[in-house]
């Protein structure tokens, strides 16, 4: 359901990189959630930082859209950074099964797949 990267790396330090570092990567950053500030300022603070980071890939975006609206439910794609233990986690849902239901589409399928391990790349980039 999801997948998990650890790292030794301060979420600090992963936050700084992923904002600079995603656009290289070839996806755009949306949004980030700083999710340990906007509880906290709620009145329900959480005792750890926790980022969420809504990236996407327009052109991709447009053709999954395009063929599976129901794709939109999972857009766009989302990194979370969080931390526990003394350690850094980088985490994403897993995005495998939803894909296999467009495997009647070669294309697509291959492509977005293509896609998903280009995000799972990055994250692996960022744990080291």
């Amino acid at each position: 359901m999801f997948i998990v990267y650890e790292s030794s790396n301060s979420i600090a330090i992963i936050h700084d990189t992923l904002q600079n570092k995603i656009t290289e990567a070839g996806f755009s950053l949306l949004h980030f959630y700083d999710f340990h500030t906007l509880l906290d300022e709620k009145g329900f603070p959480i005792e750890y930082k926790a980022y969420t980071y809504e990236v996407c890939r327009a052109s991709m975006a447009s053709r999954m859209l395009t063929q599976h609206p129901i794709f939109s439910t999972l857009m766009p794609c989302r990194i979370s950074t969080y931390e526990g233990q003394g350690k850094t986690y980088i985490a994403t849902l897993d995005m495998q099964p939803m894909l296999e239901s467009m495997k009647n589409n070669d294309d697509l399928y291959n492509d977005a797949k293509s896609l998903f391990n280009q995000l799972l790349e990055f994250m692996k980039e960022l744990s080291h």
